[in-house]
């Protein structure tokens, strides 16, 4: 059952779960690329209370080489929920924490990364982040497509623009961080089982972010110019997918609304794409490909290229 109420800072909180979904997730979700060029990461942790589990995706390009962690059964009573999410155990450490809520966070995390791409690939070398995230735009209620009808519990989810500052060590070297950012939080059942396209495009003061089923077909996007915040429609579209090599060669999407010209934004990648595992989240296991990876956008009205990220489910196709 979706919930169309006002988000209140109890949307920070952990909901209720609903017993009967076995794949009922609670999940935190936040990405950023550092607006001068240098690193760019994301991180993701969905707790999986109705398993006894939860599942954590951090990935960090930093120096022309990809690093992650990447763990599918963290055991949920390691877990401390009751401000945001924590967890501190086995040389591996972690904190989403809202500050205050619906307004900021403090991110933080430690671990030792797999380098998995680059010369040093196979490499285990040690991270941490710190950093202040600050809200640019308001957080706003987005769709959770046919999951929200698998149960009569409450679900939704959120998403918000942000603003990152802090540090970065990967093997002793420290980066200063200024980062444009994105984070979403979600609660209901999860069937990762299906076909999407999602894009984060980041340069100083401005945003734009989009998803879709299908291109072409129809999809949502916003776009964020200083503090004004435009709603789209992904009207057009078209990616050139290299399946084989789990990227694109190119990809091209048209955003329009009622009030403005229409957007026309090409993407290219620039790096390779980190894989996740997927096979776990299905009760029935099943693998099918899902990636990442970083790309290059022009935008109309922005200076120069702008880095973005480009994530998509192939399933059903590859």
């Amino acid at each position: 059952m979706s919930d169309a109420r006002p988000l209140t800072s109890a949307d920070e909180r952990v909901h209720p779960v609903d017993p009967a979904a076995w794949s009922w997730s609670e999940s935190w979700f936040f990405s950023w690329i550092d607006l001068d060029g240098g690193p760019a990461a994301f991180f993701r942790v969905g707790v999986l209370p109705n398993q006894g589990r939860a599942m954590l995706w951090s990935f960090l390009h930093v120096d022309g080489q990809w690093l992650g962690v990447e763990e599918s059964r963290l055991a949920f009573d390691d877990l401390v929920l009751t401000d945001g999410v924590a967890y501190d155990k086995w040389g591996l450490r972690f904190g989403w924490r809202p500050d205050p809520p619906l307004e900021g966070a403090h991110f933080t995390f430690e671990a030792d990364a797999l380098v998995r791409s680059g010369a040093d690939a196979g490499a285990y070398v040690p991270v941490s982040v710190d950093l202040r995230c600050t809200a640019t735009g308001s957080a706003v209620r987005t769709g959770s497509g046919d999951d929200d009808r698998r149960s009569a519990h409450e679900t939704g989810r959120l998403e918000q623009p942000l603003e990152a500052r802090g540090t970065l060590v990967v093997g002793g070297r420290r980066h200063d961080v200024t980062a444009g950012a994105h984070r979403d939080r979600s609660w209901g059942p999860r069937d990762w089982r299906q076909m999407f396209t999602l894009g984060d495009l980041q340069a100083p003061g401005r945003q734009l972010y989009f998803v879709a089923r299908t291109l072409p077909g129809l999809g949502m996007s916003f776009v964020r110019d200083g503090e004004d915040v435009r709603h789209m429609i992904v009207a057009d579209g078209s990616i050139d997918f290299d399946d084989e090599g789990r990227t694109i060669r190119e990809a091209w999407i048209r955003a329009e609304d009622p009030g403005s010209d229409p957007l026309e934004i090409t993407m290219r990648p620039i790096a390779p794409s980190v894989v996740f595992d997927m096979g776990h989240t299905c009760e029935v296991p099943e693998r099918w490909l899902y990636w990442r990876t970083l790309v290059e956008a022009e935008v109309p009205g922005w200076d120069g290229t702008c880095r973005g990220w480009f994530e998509t489910s192939r399933y059903g196709v590859a």
